[in-house]
């Protein structure tokens, strides 16, 4: 729920809009196992889905990338996580921390993990992945970058495209948060 955007009533969607919400109100996104809904209980899409319908084709395009990010990438669910929650964290972004807290969980983290990482601290890292993509989210959120060691020593850890991956889903979240903080889109339970 957004204080600056009102949701946009189902009724008066165009029918590219009616396409776009319908694929968050059915199909695997709306399924009783799935780890955090984005269409909220009066209908109306939660979370960067209810900015994203207000501009088509922009709002399918961030659709599919977000779900190349989401489903496609070569880390374990719960190393991605670990990066989204940190940004998440960085960020101050309370929809990233509702929604990811849950996906968390899902992909073997525990609390104590999730409360590490909002605390600024490192969960449990289970794997040579985990600490690669750990220490180069946190360089990238403090500096921007990776210096020229710190390169050559995750490259050689996770490999070149898989670095490539974890800095676009670094950079794919910190956007996310930007869209959600100017639009004031917040999770359900801080929602008035």
């Amino acid at each position: 729920m957004s204080t600056r955007v009102p949701p946009l009533e189902v009724a008066d969607m165009t029918a590219e809009q009616r396409e776009f919400y319908d694929s968050y109100a059915t199909g695997f996104r709306a399924a009783p196992d799935a780890t955090f809904l984005l269409v909220d209980d009066a209908g109306h899409l939660m979370g960067p889905p209810a900015i994203w319908v207000h501009s088509q084709p922009l709002g399918n395009s961030l659709q599919v990338f977000g779900g190349a990010i989401r489903y496609h990438l070569h880390f374990s669910r719960r190393a991605q996580e670990i990066a989204i929650l940190m940004v998440a964290q960085h960020c101050d972004s309370a929809f990233e921390r509702f929604a990811h807290q849950q996906a968390g969980l899902k992909s073997g983290l525990t609390q104590q993990d999730i409360d590490a990482i909002f605390a600024g601290n490192p969960p449990e890292l289970r794997s040579d992945e985990e600490r690669a993509v750990y220490e180069v989210t946190r360089s990238v959120l403090a500096a921007g970058t990776l210096d020229a060691q710190e390169y050559q020593k995750h490259a050689a850890v996770l490999s070149v495209p898989h670095l490539f991956e974890l800095v676009t889903l670094i950079g794919y979240y910190l956007m996310l948060a930007t869209q959600l903080s100017v639009f004031d889109i917040q999770p359900p339970t801080a929602a008035g």
